[in-house]
């Protein structure tokens, strides 16, 4: 017999440990967390007082009418994250044809379901709207939770499909118990919300040099429509000389014929002017400088006006308080004027501005998944915001931090600790975490040194000298 808090505080344990069996699977391994969550619980145990049940449903032997196994329609398959459409991975196509007491179709849908669990937030998981209510939530999480409770599989052969159901049923019992709670929802909504913005940002700026690709070829497009093209076509300059002496021929012989051709030549004392040889043609590598010359001012010209639209588009971005866009198109504009130092400068600032406003939404991202454990999605997030805040020591403190946490590269999380040391010295919390990393990689001298260096700052600290005495024993 179990009542109703043993029950909610059983399957907050298994969301809880939802991503240490989601860890185990990715590194193949065939066995799962111990799940048993009461084999044999209360028939009269009514599941939730707010979830409407069918009252000619009866309980099945040895478990509850909760865990009844509902059907799996196809509607339901397309409708989820992760269905039908998403290819499997080669990996999963062979553990399609591992030997387990799970349906095909069944197993499909929990390889793709695990999949996207990275990329899916509750409301999507659970296939609820965001206005949805909690009784539409609950019926959504019972209706999931019966196609994956341990107790519909008992004694079932379920192999390494084992852990993926339990890192699924986690984060669908995590789902339901946040999106029920009206704190715990505004709360994740808000972390939802960053999330958002800044993949939001992400995608904008990673666009940059796509943008800076299409500004090049409009202006090569330009600069080769004006050569094809030109306004004012280039015109062959006649030779003085010869225009002179075709014109003295002509009064001549005009003379001559009014005096009955006795005239003499105009002007008898000066010799005649001979046409002069015309110069030598230029040769053919001439005239290809040339054109390629000509070529390169017009594309400089056309690189020179798409620069100056992107200019004005980053002000005006600006003056909407909008820095990842500026940063986009001050990003676009010193890529076309790359000697222009005024708008190198422009696009620096800029992007400074931007990747702060970047590192503040990873921030949030990063406290809130500290909270509830998320040490994976945690250290990412906190190495995000190193990446923009590139002297915030704390940072890196906790990025070390969370790394460890979440049996992340303790290569990684060394060079974090290190550089918030670095950064500051005297700081012994950033030694006792640099220790922690040590502790983790083996390296017991190396964060017994770290830990007397901190202790000489820090004499009384109590965990500074309850860690000596660990380090001591190892």
């Amino acid at each position: 017999m179990c009542n109703r808090s043993d029950v909610a505080q059983r399957r907050h344990e298994v969301a809880l440990n939802a991503p240490a069996a989601r860890r185990a699977a990715d590194r193949g391994l065939d066995r799962g967390l111990d799940l048993d969550l009461d084999p044999d619980p209360d028939p009269d145990l009514d599941p939730d007082p707010d979830l409407d049940l069918d009252p000619d449903l009866e309980p099945e032997a040895g478990y509850h009418r909760l865990w009844r196994d509902f059907p799996l329609p196809d509607a339901q398959l397309s409708t989820q994250p992760g269905a039908p459409g998403d290819a499997l991975t080669p990996e999963d196509e062979a553990l399609m044809a591992e030997e387990v007491d799970i349906e095909v179709e069944l197993r499909r849908w929990i390889l793709q379901l695990y999949r996207s669990l990275d990329r899916t937030d509750h409301y999507q998981l659970l296939g609820v709207d965001r206005a949805a209510d909690k009784k539409a939530i609950k019926r959504a999480y019972f209706d999931l939770a019966a196609k994956l409770h341990p107790d519909k599989y008992f004694r079932k052969k379920l192999g390494s499909f084992k852990v993926r159901m339990e890192a699924v049923f986690g984060r669908i019992t995590l789902a339901q118990d946040t999106l029920t709670n009206a704190d715990k929802r505004a709360e994740y909504d808000a972390y939802v919300e960053e999330q958002r913005r800044s993949r939001s940002m992400e995608e904008l700026l990673a666009d940059a040099m796509a943008e800076v690709k299409r500004a090049e070829e409009i202006a090569e497009r330009e600069a080769r429509a004006a050569e094809s093209n030109p306004s004012q076509p280039a015109m062959k300059a006649p030779a003085p000389s010869t225009v002179e002496v075709s014109a003295a021929a002509r009064r001549d012989a005009l003379a001559r014929r009014l005096l009955g051709g006795n005239r003499s030549p105009s002007r008898p004392s000066q010799p005649p002017v001979r046409p002069a040889s015309n110069p030598s043609p230029p040769s053919t590598a001439d005239a290809m400088d040339a054109l390629r010359r000509r070529y390169e001012d017009r594309k400089t010209q056309a690189r020179a006006v798409q620069a100056r639209k992107y200019l004005a588009a980053g002000e005006e971005a600006l003056a909407k308080g909008d820095a990842v866009s500026a940063a986009n198109a001050f990003r676009v504009a010193s890529s076309l004027l790359p000697q222009d130092e005024q708008i190198q400068k422009r696009a620096s600032e800029t992007q400074g501005r931007a990747d702060e406003l970047l590192a503040d939404t990873y921030v949030k991202q990063a406290v809130y998944e500290e909270k509830m454990g998320q040490w994976p999605e945690a250290s990412r997030s906190w190495q995000r915001v190193c990446k923009g805040r590139p002297k915030d020591a704390r940072a890196r403190d906790r990025g070390a931090n969370a790394i460890v946490k979440a049996g992340g590269d303790l290569h990684e999380a060394a060079r974090l600790a290190q550089e918030a040391i670095a950064m500051a010295p005297d700081h012994t919390a950033f030694r006792v975490t640099l220790a922690n990393v040590y502790l983790a990689a083996g390296l017991a001298l190396n964060a017994r040194r770290e830990l007397e260096t901190a202790a000489q700052r820090a004499p009384h600290d109590d965990t500074i000298q309850a860690m000596l005495k660990r380090v001591a024993k190892a």
